[in-house]
C-alpha cells in the first residue's frame, strides 16, 4: 500500500538521520514538503476565499452591506483579509490533487457548497457553513505548519552542507 504524500513527510523517519543521507536525497525530500505544503497552501486558499464570500453574504443579509455578491466579488476575492496576512511562503498555480487531511475529504467540505445555493440556505445553514469551512482551513492550516517545520529542517540541512562544502574548497 502506497502512503499518501502528507503522511510521508509528516512521519519522524522523514527527518531522522539526515547527516546519512546525500545531498541528492536531502533535495528530494525538500522538494516532496514544498509539493505539499504548496498543495495544502492551495487549498487553504479556496477555503479562505469561499469563507470571504460566506461571511459577505452574512453582511448582506444583516443589513451591513447593500451591494450583491456580483458588484462585490472582485473586491470580496482582491486582498486576504488582515488577520491572514503574511502566511503566504510561495505561490505555485498549478492545481494540485485534493489533499486527504483526515476526519473529512477537503472535497466533501468544498463540494457541499452553500454557494451554489444560497437563496436556498437559511442564516443557520450559512453558519453552518461558515464552520465547517473554518473548521477545514484550521485542520488544513495545522498540517501545513507541521509541514512547514519538516521543510525548515530540511532546508537547514542542505544550506549547512552547502556552507562545509564551500568552507571544503577555501580551505
Amino acid at each position: 500500500m502506497q502512503r499518501r504524500r502528507i503522511d510521508q513527510v509528516l512521519d519522524p523517519e522523514f527527518v531522522a538521520d539526515l547527516e546519512e543521507l546525500d545531498l541528492d536525497e536531502l533535495r528530494a525530500r525538500r522538494r516532496l514538503a514544498r509539493d505539499v505544503e504548496n498543495e495544502l497552501s492551495y487549498y487553504r486558499r479556496l477555503l479562505h476565499g469561499r469563507l470571504d464570500l460566506l461571511a459577505f453574504e452574512q453582511r448582506r443579509r444583516s443589513g451591513e452591506e447593500t451591494r450583491s455578491m456580483i458588484d462585490a466579488l472582485a473586491e470580496i476575492l482582491a486582498d486576504p483579509p488582515a488577520d491572514r496576512m503574511g502566511q503566504v511562503r510561495h505561490v505555485d498555480t498549478d492545481l494540485p490533487p485534493l489533499p486527504d487531511v483526515g476526519k473529512r475529504d477537503i472535497d466533501v467540505v468544498l463540494g457541499n457548497d452553500a454557494l451554489l445555493h444560497l437563496d436556498d440556505v437559511d442564516g443557520p445553514g450559512l453558519a453552518a457553513a461558515i464552520e465547517s469551512l473554518e473548521e477545514m482551513a484550521e485542520e488544513i492550516s495545522e498540517r501545513r505548519r507541521q509541514v512547514q517545520t519538516v521543510e525548515d529542517v530540511l532546508s537547514e540541512v542542505v544550506a549547512r552542507r552547502y556552507r562545509e562544502s564551500a568552507e571544503d574548497l577555501t580551505s
